[in-house]
């Protein structure tokens, strides 16, 4: 019998992979040494984006140099290949600016207390490079659970806004919040027929896509010259992601809102 294709079925077997792996170093060493806990989780989000990514992109973690001061210690650090390193030894490299494509924060889970500290590091680090020349750096918060995070869907999307102060220099790409919820920023909200014709992030329900689709997302977003007839291998969800899209809120301002379905 013959084996029917399914690129969503592949999709969700990504997520699975990521959950199952983050899962096995716990179960060796238990309670102890967390330090090592959180970078095996680093370390598997590399090990899938790099499967994915173009080999003229180095996917490590790292720091970058500006000049008036450095970023903090990114946990996934995209560069490009053909742009000079400062200092490379194994996965840890120090660039400037210009060598940048995104920058990635992982984390095993957050809560009502920890998020909003998190998102304002992340969202500073991004402006940091931005400024000094790299506009087209992309930003992302990653994490493998959801965890105590009451109304996480609103609560996400109005530290994202505030953390920006109306700066796209600020904004965050993409959010991975456990395995059903994802957020993404877009520059104009007209491509995406949302309400809000401006820059907008749109918070969605993705049943077990959230982490899938934090990877494609970052997959199609720094890779070149993608040809739009070949998102039906990144994007699997048939009709498209919009039609689980549930709340959004501008950059310019405002509270989060739900969208009219």
């Amino acid at each position: 019998m013959s084996v029917q294709r399914d690129f969503k079925k592949y999709h969700e077997s990504i997520a699975e992979e990521l959950l199952s792996t983050k899962d096995r170093i716990r179960n060796l060493i238990g309670q102890a040494h967390w330090q090592t806990d959180g970078e095996h989780k680093e370390a598997v989000l590399r090990k899938v984006l790099r499967m994915h990514l173009p080999e003229t992109l180095h996917v490590g973690k790292g720091f970058v140099c500006c000049p008036e001061r450095n970023s903090s210690q990114i946990d996934i650090l995209i560069t490009d290949r053909n742009k000079p390193t400062l200092f490379k030894d194994g996965e840890l490299v120090l660039v400037t600016p210009d060598a940048v494509k995104a920058i990635i924060e992982v984390k095993t889970s957050v809560n009502s207390g920890t998020v909003e500290g998190i998102i304002t590091k992340l969202s500073n680090d991004a402006e940091l490079t931005r400024s000094n020349g790299n506009t087209k750096c992309q930003a992302g918060l990653f994490v493998y659970e959801k965890r105590s995070l009451n109304e996480a869907q609103n609560r996400v999307l109005e530290i994202l806004q505030s953390a920006s102060n109306g700066d796209k220099k600020k904004a965050i790409n993409w959010v991975s919040l456990g395995p059903d919820h994802f957020f993404r920023f877009w520059e104009n909200g007209q491509d995406v027929h949302s309400q809000c014709q401006c820059p907008v992030w749109h918070s969605y329900e993705l049943k077990k896509l959230s982490h899938a689709y934090f990877v494609s997302n970052v997959v199609w977003d720094i890779s070149r010259d993608n040809s739009l007839k070949m998102q039906f291998a990144w994007f699997p969800i048939e009709g498209g992601k919009e039609q689980y899209r549930k709340w959004y809120v501008p950059l310019s301002g405002g509270e989060p809102t739900e969208f009219n379905q």
